[in-house]
């Protein structure tokens, strides 16, 4: 179960910002609205507003696997990442796991059935020790309402976010499986490298700091767990990447940029 924190918590004391810009997104057609749909919302206010969000706000403390909220649930909160990683999936009704994204610090989620006042359609678990600041729909509301910059940033956000979408649909068409493995770890690198990496990393690696098992990746690109093993055997044995404590490290990331130059030619 998760513990909640009543009082309000100087975000930028623990929220690492997200990168903006990366060296891949140059080769990568969908890169930029990739990173704008991974943008960090809270680090984007300015001073006031964030602390009249915070205001509103609670931190609620997640361990890993604890479940923020389920399909079915009532849609009473909106949620911004203060640390750690938040997984959104769907499950199917022969409860077939399908993950739609990842959210990082600073990132916010939650909004899609909020203004309808519906019920959740997806889950949201911690992928690991996760923090979130959670703010009632009425108190959202009137921040936005107060605060029409913020607003705007929040709609674009969402928007880059149907858009990083469409994309990825368009991929599981035109992309080889090798590809879409490469473009998802070269992605993942890029937002969750502002979060200190806990094993380590050699100079001119990428730490890709989420924690994925083979399934989750079958599920992020739409391919069998076995191709995407198999995948993953051979960029390890030509030395591309490496696994340490349950996450991916590209050892190579010319590799990978050479695979993505390829896809894109």
């Amino acid at each position: 179960m998760s513990a909640i924190s009543e009082h309000v918590v100087n975000p930028f004391a623990d929220i690492s910002t997200n990168i903006e810009t990366n060296d891949f997104f140059s080769i990568d057609d969908e890169g930029d609205a990739w990173s704008d749909a991974h943008a960090n919302f809270l680090s984007s206010l300015s001073e006031s507003e964030t602390q009249d969000l915070l205001k509103c706000s609670r931190r609620m403390d997640l361990k890993s696997r604890d479940h923020l909220f389920r399909a079915g649930d009532r849609s009473n909160d909106v949620y911004i990442v203060a640390g750690g990683c938040i997984r959104l999936f769907q499950v199917s009704s022969t409860g077939k796991e399908t993950i739609l994204w990842f959210s990082f610090p600073g990132e916010i989620f939650g909004m899609a059935e909020l203004w309808r006042g519906s019920n959740r359609q997806i889950y949201a678990v911690a992928n690991e020790a996760t923090q979130v600041y959670s703010i009632r729909r009425k108190d959202f509301t009137n921040f936005l309402g107060a605060h029409p910059e913020a607003a705007m940033k929040a709609i674009s956000i969402l928007s880059a976010r149907v858009r990083a979408l469409g994309h990825a649909l368009v991929g599981l068409a035109s992309d080889n499986v090798e590809t879409r493995v490469a473009r998802l770890l070269v992605r993942l690198a890029a937002v969750s490298s502002g979060t200190r990496c806990c094993a380590g990393y050699t100079e001119g690696e990428l730490c890709v700091n989420v924690r994925l098992t083979h399934q989750d990746i079958a599920n992020l690109i739409g391919a069998s767990r076995q191709t995407v093993s198999s995948t993953l055997a051979h960029l390890r044995k030509i030395g591309a990447v490496r696994t340490v404590s349950h996450h991916f490290h590209i050892v190579q990331p010319d590799h990978l940029r050479r695979l993505l130059q390829l896809s894109a030619a």
